[in-house]
């Protein structure tokens, strides 16, 4: 049997028109590229799951066994666009090209300059498709509002590929100007209540308190949200130790660049709950939070946290405070608004390991749904995160 050609995209540039295409395959071309990256991330309005901090922290810490290669797109020699992709092997065989940073990011799809999406997402359609070495891709978690991502997979539908989507949601509070506008936005059970427990917080002596940014101050919340989930029997977002290194790495790299909010809610000197938190353009994302399973449970320590950093986000300018995935009855409670993701499979035409890998599918996310874990297909089950709940990203 003849082998397969390799990939025809070579790791040097191509050249179409006033764009340049370049396959990057080492952690050091990411590196060169984190000042323009997260430049055209802010400018172009996507989330702190765009930025090279992200992307680079999770590549130093699952990288291991897996093939990078991230695409990007230059306009007159500067950043126009990047998808940063790796590829690795599926349980059956296929070949999977799945986005960098997921699934423990809860927003992807393609990075681009907002004057030249259309231009660069055709060439980079062009190149994925005449890359030959994969058999399914996988792009998780796009929002509904990332034109750039449905262009792309337009493209490789007319090209033949089969795409598979499946919908979720992430909750954001829409930030008022005021304290008091947001408050407003409440229904008057759930304020009454919140301010109640704030208040007796408050007569103990409570105090919000910003964490250490590296180091310890990780240890300390993964030491703190994991002894919150083994009361209930289950492990928590950091079971495996190549968690805890990505989460170490993200915070040194967000603290460097001021994206960072860890906060411990204290009453003495013991910690009641905390809040792990990213800034970045004009959104605050609340991507775990911790309780002290001995400590002041009645009064929501947790939840109180929470509303004090959205009072925080409203005075310090910032237009949404994003609760990210899971759809638990706090986030509504708290004035978030559901806003539309989607997960994308797509798969070659006329690879049977493409076919096979899509049609197990819906077994797969079944099988998840059971088990209570997250997948890099989408599927969830319990086991999310937030005030009361917390996060596990398992692979299949």
């Amino acid at each position: 049997m003849r082998a397969r050609k390799p990939a025809v995209i070579p790791p040097e540039t191509r050249a179409t028109g006033s764009l340049t295409l370049e396959l990057l395959t080492s952690s050091e071309g990411l590196h060169h590229l984190a000042t323009d990256w997260d430049g055209l991330a802010r400018e172009s309005g996507a989330s702190v799951f765009h930025t090279a901090a992200w992307v680079q922290a999770w590549w130093e810490a699952f990288g291991r066994g897996r093939s990078l290669r991230a695409l990007v797109v230059r306009s007159g020699g500067q950043l126009a666009g990047i998808l940063p992709l790796c590829l690795d092997r599926t349980r059956s065989g296929a070949r999977r090209l799945r986005a960098v940073g997921s699934p423990e990011a809860d927003y992807g799809g393609v990075l681009v300059h907002p004057h030249l999406w259309e231009s660069a997402v055709e060439f980079l359609a062009d190149a994925l498709y005449g890359d030959r070495g994969w058999d399914v891709l996988w792009l998780p978690q796009v929002p509904e509002a990332c034109q750039a991502t449905r262009l792309l997979l337009g493209r490789l539908r007319e090209k033949g590929c089969r795409v598979v989507e499946r919908r979720s949601w992430c909750y954001r509070v829409r930030l008022p100007a005021s304290w008091e506008e947001y408050l407003e936005t409440l229904s008057r059970p759930t304020r009454r209540r919140l301010l109640q427990k704030a208040r007796r917080l408050l007569e103990l002596d409570a105090r919000a308190d910003r964490a250490d940014a590296c180091g310890q101050g990780v240890d300390d919340f993964a030491a703190l949200h994991t002894s919150q989930w083994a009361r209930r029997g289950q492990s928590g977002a950091f079971a495996s130790p190549g968690t805890l290194r990505f989460h170490r790495l993200l915070a040194e790299a967000l603290a460097a660049r001021g994206w960072l909010d860890l906060w411990w809610l204290k009453v003495g000197e013991t910690v009641q709950a905390a809040v792990y938190d990213f800034r970045f353009g004009r959104s605050v994302y609340s991507y775990l939070s911790a309780v002290n399973p001995d400590g002041l449970l009645r009064l929501s320590p947790g939840l109180v946290l929470t509303l004090w950093r959205i009072r925080a986000a409203i005075e310090d300018g910032y237009a949404d405070y994003d609760l990210l995935r899971g759809d638990e009855p706090y986030k509504e409670s708290l004035g978030a608004q559901p806003y539309p993701t989607s997960t994308y499979l797509v798969g070659r035409p006329g690879r049977w390991r493409a076919w096979w890998y899509l049609a197990l599918a819906p077994l797969r996310d079944a099988l998840t749904r059971r088990e209570g874990r997250t997948t890099p297909e989408g599927g969830a089950g319990p086991g999310r995160r937030g005030p009361r709940t917390g996060r596990r990203s398992v692979e299949p």
